[in-house]
């Protein structure tokens, strides 16, 4: 983009920008508290209480089969025709880019993230750089925008925007050195105490047509947790514009007040051509940059398994204390009625019509087949066939059939673990780039020569090692490793790396004592037969 130099143009440039980026943060937002409030109870907030959240444990193994945190390895690779000085670093550059993914949580957030972008559409990881280290935050999708949202990938877009609060104290500790502090401070608008309102209460007003809402809202705000957060605490609205500028053939930083106010303007401080968002969406759209909801697929079967599990509980009530009808009786039919119902009662009359009868509904044969089938529409929904689930299959008899279906039936799941591997690579791929601008350790290769991450190539690509990414891919890349190393194309060191066992580094290093008294002994073993035959 061309950015006007004129300070108010520039100014209304920004703004400008900023509108564009947020035209749907308002209307996404909402669809997301739906969306969350079905994730987490299971219902929408106007329906009554269900018993069992199905949506909750879907996604809960979903995540799992796409996602596992302690199985995920990363490797660099670099281009063809590099130095051949570039090929002993890799395996420091490798070990220390994995203990600082380690070191920094970045498993946990982006665990976290990729169950909330199931749950909405898409989720962000922004990465923030602090010295040397590097921590990542996750970012609700509400709370971000893009200027096209027609067109996929982050970083096509020319424009982007992450909104945030912040207090009064914490704006006026950061503009500590700022030559305008006083005017930035007295332009400030303070923003309701609450983080989110509750989503009961929100849906009745923002869904009444009427001025006057009718109905119980206790009925509507039931005794589950909301999980809402509450900040005790004025916050001030905030807006973070990432431009491109075609000048500097770079991004731009704009910081403003969301009344106006520029606090900063700036050339990018992250990384040279690079911003610090990461998108996690699991279910890409070629014309719709947020993606699908996974959750938004689900919503009707949980309706249908709540209606079908209400009907049940109704009918076994009738069955346990079924409607009686009591005829040719006389008197005072609310101690006729009791007496019936009690333990040890004892009831006569003179009448030879008196009778009673129990009405008990005929119950089907199966009651729990139809919330079966839901279940398993849930299952066929996300691709998670009940082989994968360690559950049986009819027919199946041999560990060889049973694992040759396992891998047929996981191609739609592994599809989706693809997409998620390469939200994965991006954001490693981000933190060895951070490490070669900021870490000033110094490393040694595998020569025995000291060098510093910033003079490796810049020619490379972080790659999820071997697909371990998912649990769906440990298995054949153990299977792989097991052959290469008989076939000796991989040293016991790299095997023990791929398969990664509980204390993987004291094995390697243990190896390596192994390895040198075998040495010992076949030299040894060398060194006998000469004398004999000599």
């Amino acid at each position: 983009m061309l950015i006007p130099t004129e300070a108010v143009e520039r100014d209304f440039f920004f703004e400008d920008l900023i509108r564009k980026c947020t035209a749907s943060q308002h209307d996404r937002s909402q669809d997301y508290a739906l969306l969350r409030h079905y994730f987490l109870h299971g219902r929408s907030p106007e329906q009554a209480e269900t018993p069992y959240n199905k949506i909750f444990s879907h996604i809960d193994t979903l995540t799992a089969f796409l996602f596992a945190s302690e199985t995920t390895k990363f490797s660099i690779h670099i281009q063809e025709g590099e130095n051949e000085i570039e090929y002993p670093r890799l395996k420091p550059l490798n070990r220390a880019m994995n203990n600082m993914w380690l070191s920094t949580n970045a498993d946990q957030v982006f665990s976290q993230a990729l169950t909330w972008s199931l749950v909405y559409n898409s989720m962000f990881i922004k990465l923030r750089v602090d010295g040397s280290s590097v921590t990542p935050f996750t970012v609700d999708p509400a709370s971000f925008g893009v200027l096209r949202e027609d067109m996929s990938f982050t970083d096509r877009q020319e424009a982007m925007v992450h909104s945030f609060y912040t207090t009064y104290s914490q704006l006026e500790r950061d503009l500590a050195k700022h030559p305008q502090k006083d005017a930035i401070l007295a332009s400030v608008v303070s923003s309701p105490t609450s983080t989110q309102e509750v989503d009961g209460l929100s849906r009745l007003i923002m869904t009444a047509t009427a001025p006057n809402v009718t109905g119980n809202v206790n009925s509507v705000m039931d005794l589950q947790l909301a999980y809402t957060p509450m900040v005790d605490e004025e916050r001030i609205r905030m807006h973070e514009l990432w431009v491109w500028d075609d000048e500097i053939n770079d991004y731009r930083v704009v910081t403003r007040l969301d009344t106006g106010t520029t606090i900063y303007d700036r050339k990018n401080f992250f990384l040279k051509g690079e911003n610090p968002f990461i998108q996690i969406c699991a279910n890409p759209m070629y014309s719709y940059y947020w993606g699908m909801s996974e959750v938004g697929g689900m919503t009707g079967l949980q309706k249908w398994r709540n209606e079908r599990v209400e009907q049940i509980r109704k009918l076994l009530n009738l069955q346990a204390n079924p409607p009686t009808s009591m005829t040719g009786w006389q008197g005072i039919m609310d101690e006729k009625q009791y007496a019936v119902f009690s333990e040890g009662s004892f009831l006569s009359t003179d009448s030879m019509q008196a009778k009673i009868e129990r009405h008990e509904p005929k119950l089907p044969a199966d009651l729990f087949n139809e919330i079966r089938e839901i279940d398993a529409a849930f299952a066929e929904r996300s691709g998670l066939q009940n082989i994968l689930m360690g559950k049986g299959e009819t027919g199946v008899r041999s560990g060889s059939q049973t694992s040759t279906l396992a891998k047929l039936s996981s191609a739609r799941i592994k599809k989706r673990a693809l997409v998620v591997e390469d939200a994965l690579e991006a954001m490693a791929t981000l933190y060895l780039k951070i490490m070669q601008k900021y870490d000033p350790t110094i490393y040694q290769d595998a020569d025995k020569n000291e060098f510093v991450a910033d003079q490796f190539t810049s020619s490379f690509v972080v790659k999820v090692d071997a697909h371990s990414n998912s649990p769906l891919f440990v298995e054949d890349a153990n299977a792989l490793a097991s052959e290469m190393l008989q076939l000796k194309i991989i040293t016991r060191e790299r095997f023990v790396e791929i398969i990664s066992p509980p204390d993987k580094e004291l094995i390697i290093r243990e190896l390596k004592v192994i390895e040198a008294k075998e040495k010992e002994a076949q030299e040894a073993a060398q060194k006998a037969e000469q004398q004999k035959k000599g």
